[in-house]
């Protein structure tokens, strides 16, 4: 099993020393990635704080690459406010500096207001997100590219460097079209916060679709529990913010529709990485029953201890996993 971090470069415990300080350090003691978000003019969810601070996610992870020389630098997940063409250059400048080691995560996003600034029409951004991954599959894969789609339309573009023609596009999203997506255009599924009453059903969806279209290869899915880590299990549970987390999965069901979920916190079971490092290591044995290929850390809700988090699950939860 991999193991990966969600980069704390947005919010107000965003810091150079944060986001760039420990990379080497990361990568010595056996994390595999580190993932970035992307917006435009990023709005918090009501979990995560006010502040609307937000390093851009190619930037972020060219620097990373600079640093080091084996993690996996992942965007999780790229969302659809530049011109695909934009998109695949910026993919080809980080995966030459980073020899290669990224993975291209893309989704459609939940927030109409970069694709308004742009003028790009949000009830149409299911099309625009697979525009944007035949645009990059062409442009790696093809010395000069061409398009004709609904919304993009160029001829004889040439992107140099470019990615590797064999380099991952994961899609991020928990609904049935997000799972369809999936199978049809990409190699790996981002899934993020998904109680475990979903996350199996979707699962089974997912597998049952890849044997329905002949996908030769299994889809790899990368998982973001939201995660807080600390000796003292009570400490940990109060730090990640319950209540606040029981309202936020109340609002997800009124707006996803989830059935069988009912919003309590017992119905947040699978979410959530929440407790003592034994305990954190109990719950990411049951991801592992389940398939998962990585668990990315989402320590959002705790970044004001981002170092001490870290180094608990570097030292007491990693290695049960790497022996």
């Amino acid at each position: 099993m991999k193991f990966g971090l969600l980069l704390p470069h947005f919010g107000d415990q965003c810091t150079n020393e944060r986001v760039f300080g420990h990379v080497r350090w990361m990568e010595e003691v056996g994390f595999n990635s580190v993932w970035v978000r992307d917006h435009l003019s990023f709005e918090p969810h009501g979990f995560e704080g006010k502040s609307s601070r937000l390093l851009e996610g190619f930037t972020t992870l060219a620097a990373i690459a600079a640093l080091t020389k084996r993690l996996v630098l992942g965007t999780a997940t790229i969302i659809t406010f530049r011109h695909p063409l934009v998109t695949s250059q910026l993919y080809g400048t980080l995966a030459y500096i980073a020899n290669g080691r990224i993975i291209a995560g893309v989704g459609a996003g939940v927030s109409r207001v970069p694709l308004d600034a742009v003028g790009l029409p949000f009830e149409r951004r299911g099309v625009i997100v697979e525009e944007m991954i035949q645009i990059l599959r062409l442009t790696w894969t093809q010395e000069q590219a061409s398009f004709h789609g609904e919304f993009f339309n160029f001829d004889n573009i040439k992107i140099d460097p470019k990615p590797a023609a064999d380099t991952p596009i994961y899609y991020g999203g928990a609904a049935n079209w997000s799972i369809r997506r999936t199978v049809k255009f990409c190699d790996g599924w981002l899934p993020q916060r998904l109680p475990f009453k979903v996350l199996d059903r979707q699962i089974a969806y997912l597998r049952e679709l890849e044997q329905k279209e002949g996908k030769k290869k299994p889809t790899a899915i990368t998982y973001f529990p939201l995660v807080s880590i600390d000796r003292d299990s009570a400490r940990a549970y109060r730090r990640i913010g319950i209540e606040r987390l029981v309202k936020a999965l109340a609002e997800m069901i009124k707006r996803t529709k989830w059935k069988g979920v009912e919003g309590r916190e017992e119905d947040l079971e699978g979410s959530l990485i929440v407790g003592s490092p034994q305990q954190c290591v109990d719950q990411i044995g049951k991801l592992q029953e389940r398939g998962i290929d990585e668990v990315a850390f989402d320590l959002r809700n705790t970044f004001d201890e981002w170092e001490e988090s870290i180094e608990l699950l570097a030292t007491e939860v990693l290695p049960h996993f790497k022996k």
